[in-house]
């Protein structure tokens, strides 16, 4: 197997560390994780195609942290081989993850399943009501607005321009104006038909931030975005699928 594309799996669903204790499952052969953020307000998953063949065979493993199996796959060469080590008498309790390059071999201790809080399936997505494209000029100025700000608090909100009658998005939105802020307008591209909201509703800045820099090597994605508080994102190239909802938060003047 190639390590890049593990690693790429691993960038995918870690989104900068803001994700760490997962459980890595096999799909149909291919290798699975869904996961959520502690306060719930994102949601990821994400598959590798074929690469559980031959690797997980029923069995959940548990991993409870991936930034050490990050490092500790960081140095080995390219063409890496994994396996299981299982229990000999329960074949489903995984103890290690085996790597092995050729010149190398390491094992990756993994968790019990149960430690790692479940992940509930997403169930009656609303019809959404806005598609934002992103484009890599949106992209940039999303991400550079986020540093500009230094808060991984700080929210976007997706809102009516008042001057332009045009739907923008906004760092700082307070109903009452009385914030300091950053207003994408000019960069914000959207679908026929989907591109008008009721009321605002606002979003953790940083997970939007880190999904465009995870998924920086897909072009051409669309944010959708229901006024119900939802909003919904997917990428698909070189055998890896990864999609994200965020849940919206409710901004204090």
């Amino acid at each position: 197997m190639e390590k890049t594309k593990i690693e790429t799996f691993i960038r995918k669903y870690t989104l900068g560390n803001t994700i760490s204790s997962v459980i890595w499952r096999n799909n149909k052969d291919d290798l699975t994780v869904t996961a959520m953020t502690s306060d719930k307000k994102l949601f990821a998953s994400v598959e590798l195609k074929d690469a559980a063949k031959g690797f997980i065979d029923g069995q959940d493993v548990g991993i409870l942290t991936t930034e050490r199996l990050k490092k500790m796959l960081s140095f080995l060469d390219e063409n890496v081989s994994l396996s299981l080590d299982v229990d000999d008498k329960d074949k489903t309790r995984v103890r290690k993850i085996l790597v092995d390059d050729g010149k190398m071999c390491e094992e990756y201790v993994t968790s019990e399943p149960s430690a790692i809080d479940p992940v509930p399936s997403m169930k009656n997505i609303p019809p959404f009501d806005v598609e934002i494209k992103l484009t890599p000029e949106f992209c940039d100025k999303f991400s550079k607005a986020f540093a500009s700000l230094g808060d991984d608090g700080s929210l976007f909100t997706v809102v009516m321009n008042k001057k332009t009658k045009k739907l923008d998005v906004v760092f700082g939105y307070k109903s009452t104006g009385n914030s300091d802020r950053i207003a994408l307008g000019g960069y914000v591209t959207t679908n026929a038909g989907k591109d008008s909201i009721k009321n605002p509703v606002s979003f953790t800045a940083k997970n939007l931030k880190e999904i465009i820099s995870a998924n920086s090597d897909v072009q051409d994605a669309t944010l959708q975005i229901c006024e119900a508080g939802l909003a919904g994102v997917s990428f698909d190239k070189d055998g890896i699928k990864s999609q994200y909802y965020l849940v919206k938060v409710e901004v204090e003047d």
